[in-house]
């Protein structure tokens, strides 16, 4: 096992986002361009085209500049929770990011999206969260200065 060099919490090989502190890491394996030409194609495909194979629910954390995904998140528990501190379940380390931002809730084969009192608020697909949304598939969540695709397959 390695070691992250900015917070020295243990990470397995091929991890490449600290999930302590969300330093990226070294050695990580990058994306292939295959990888990143389907990712884009799938994020540019009409509603109702046929997409990957079925899998679960993931949340794709893209790049600053929004053309790459820079880490893949399943969505696996009954809540998940993006926020800045360490203990949630999605890390965005920025002060643009609410310690506690917003909550996915998966409820039977439906997740929910619900903004948890942040200072900045939470959007989906370019308007803001009150209560709880549905999500689906191709979504586009922003948090801070973050954007994150949510893919039900």
């Amino acid at each position: 096992m390695a070691v992250c060099p900015k917070c020295e919490k243990p990470y397995e090989i091929g991890q490449q986002v600290c999930e302590s502190c969300g330093e990226k890491l070294p050695g990580g394996p990058s994306t292939s361009q295959d990888e990143d030409t389907i990712i884009l194609n799938l994020l540019q495909a009409e509603p109702g085209a046929p997409s990957a194979p079925s899998g679960p629910a993931r949340i794709w954390l893209l790049d600053p500049l929004g053309d790459q995904v820079e880490k893949s998140v399943e969505i696996s528990k009954e809540v998940t929770v993006i926020g800045r501190r360490s203990d949630c379940d999605i890390v965005l380390p920025s002060n643009t990011v609410s310690r506690r931002h917003a909550q996915i809730r998966k409820e039977g084969d439906r997740a929910l999206l619900s903004d948890l009192g942040s200072t900045n608020g939470t959007l989906l697909n370019g308007e803001a969260v009150i209560g709880e949304e549905p999500l689906g598939d191709r979504d586009e969540i922003v948090v801070g200065t973050f954007k994150l695709i949510f893919r039900q397959r």
